[in-house]
């Protein structure tokens, strides 16, 4: 395997501080440590474990690799939720015309390893520096916990993949064999298992935000069974993180919108997030996802956004439909002659053209998640990015019951999501019918995933594990009048072609995994 490329060992010039410092405190950097004095004293480990938390997103102060942004290219574009008006790469992905050379496929292999990397060569040292049991034992769980949630990434997205689990030599590592899901999520298990022992439930306020907790590591471990479509275990963990919520450690907020407000960074339902400040270690995240012509939100790039057919699919009684940039006057000027800008419209299902030279047709959507309340305006944002949160677990939830006991058992987590938005409960009107049979919850399930969830790298996932990739991308792709091409051997990515120039089992696999 290539990894010469991208392990990076973490004992020389690791910023700290990243993610898991306070708001409004300044980075702390640790650039005095070498290859020669790394990993010597506690200070050393606890800016080592912060370089592995930034590997989430890389680049502090222009962050969109990872988790940053580039992830949702390879988890809801690559479904119907996405839709791109930029050439190249970005509209190969909505489109299912990718190739192996497609960046995103590239970069976020190379991020994850990076986690992955980092983690490993901090594991083979701590034990050797002198630090209370206990302390030892935390930060190894947190290492672990993002060894196991880089490696869910990289297996949701490509399937069998290379098991490192040591501080392999760069040079050593090609041609690395491929580990089954099966073998990886073992380890998965065992980080995440080792992870819900050692964590706390929350941390206390001297450490910072942004660290995992035990209800992060319940969370993956709950999310990797139910991948397996093992919901017995499922349910074990699952319910561990509802009992956290019974206990006080999570609640939903009444408003869905708040918590995606700029002043609310640390909603309540968050379990796991990367935070940022516009003016410390801001972000692109805002840049990706908003409007790119817009009175209140300015300068934005609108270069990730909704397409039109899944936006359509949102019921009008649902609150969650508004929850989008579209029917409002853009902030530059129409031209010359006048200071009004144009007016960006919803179109109508077959309205190609605008109704008049001031109006322009949308082609697609952003979503508010990452521009709602604003603090600051800057380049750089301070959102917070959500990587699990309470409304997913009570979907989980849904799921799981579901597949355990029946739709009988699963609607009242479903109509929670539901209720909390203002959207109609199933079972409250003829208009919606409660699910009657396992499938028909499932379809309910597909449905309020994507509309809670939209833009939180959980689609393309969610349609594999319920069972719903080709049926729902094919009718994607028909509905924009193109050929349904999606077939169960695309459920896996073609690995980075990179990687196959030097991996035989990559480049066997990917003939069967190109579109």
């Amino acid at each position: 395997m290539n990894f010469k490329k991208y392990i990076n060992f973490t004992y020389t010039g690791i910023v700290a501080s990243l993610i898991v410092s306070c708001t409004n405190l300044e980075p702390e950097l640790y650039s005095d440590l070498t290859t020669k004095n790394a990993y010597s004293t506690e200070s050393d480990v606890e800016a080592a474990l912060t370089g592995t938390y930034a590997k989430l997103k890389p680049y502090p102060g222009d962050a969109y690799l990872y988790y940053a942004g580039y992830l949702v290219m390879i988890t809801d574009y690559a479904a119907d939720m996405g839709f791109s008006t930029a050439a190249g790469d970005p509209t190969k992905m909505s489109n299912f015309t990718y190739d192996d050379n497609n960046r995103y496929f590239r970069l976020n292999w190379n991020n994850m390893y990076e986690v992955i990397s980092n983690a490993n060569i901090l594991l083979s040292k701590i034990d050797d520096v002198e630090m209370e049991e206990s302390k030892r034992n935390e930060i190894k769980a947190q290492a672990r916990f993002l060894r196991a949630l880089s490696y869910r990434d990289l297996t949701d997205s490509w399937g069998p993949v290379p098991l490192i689990t040591t501080a392999e030599n760069p040079t050593e590592t090609v041609n690395y064999p491929l580990s089954s899901v099966e073998e990886v999520d073992q380890l998965i298990i065992e980080d995440c298992k080792f992870a819900i022992e050692h964590l706390p439930e929350e941390w206390a306020a001297e450490y910072g935000i942004g660290r995992a907790s035990k209800g992060a590591a319940l969370t993956l471990l709950g999310k990797v069974y139910m991948r397996a479509h093992d919901y017995t275990n499922a349910k074990i963990y699952i319910d561990q993180v509802l009992e956290l919520r019974d206990e006080g450690y999570y609640a939903l907020n009444p408003d869905f919108k708040n918590e995606w407000s700029d002043n609310n960074k640390i909603d309540m339902g968050l379990i796991f997030g990367i935070f940022h400040e516009s003016a410390q270690n801001g972000g692109e995240i805002t840049n990706h996802f908003g409007p790119s012509d817009h009175k209140e939100v300015q300068n934005r790039w609108q270069y990730y956004a909704v397409s039109l057919p899944f936006w359509r699919k949102y019921s009008d009684s649902d609150p969650r439909k508004d929850f989008f940039y579209f029917d409002y006057e853009g902030l530059a000027a129409r031209d010359g002659t006048t200071s009004n800008g144009f007016f960006y419209k919803m179109p109508d299902v077959g309205e190609n053209t605008p109704p008049n030279d001031t109006t322009r047709l949308l082609q697609n959507v952003s979503t508010k998640k990452y521009s709602y309340e604003m603090v600051s305006n800057s380049y750089l944002d301070g959102r917070t990015i959500q990587v699990f949160r309470m409304a997913d677990i009570i979907l989980c939830k849904a799921e799981i019951e579901n597949a355990l006991s029946g739709p009988a058992a699963a609607l009242p987590y479903l109509n929670e999501i539901r209720t909390r938005a203002g959207a109609p409960a199933y079972g409250s009107s003829p208009e919606f019918v409660a699910p009657s049979s396992k499938e028909e919850m499932i379809d309910a399930l597909v449905d309020e995933r994507g509309f809670e969830l939209v833009f939180e790298y959980h689609r393309r996932a969610d349609l594999i594990r319920l069972g719903r990739f080709e049926e729902v991308c094919n009718d994607y792709l028909s509905q924009r009048g193109m050929e349904p091409i999606v077939t169960s051997n695309m459920r896996y990515f073609p690995y980075p072609l990179v990687e196959t120039m030097i991996h035989n089992e990559m480049a066997a696999e990917n003939a069967s995994r190109l579109p």
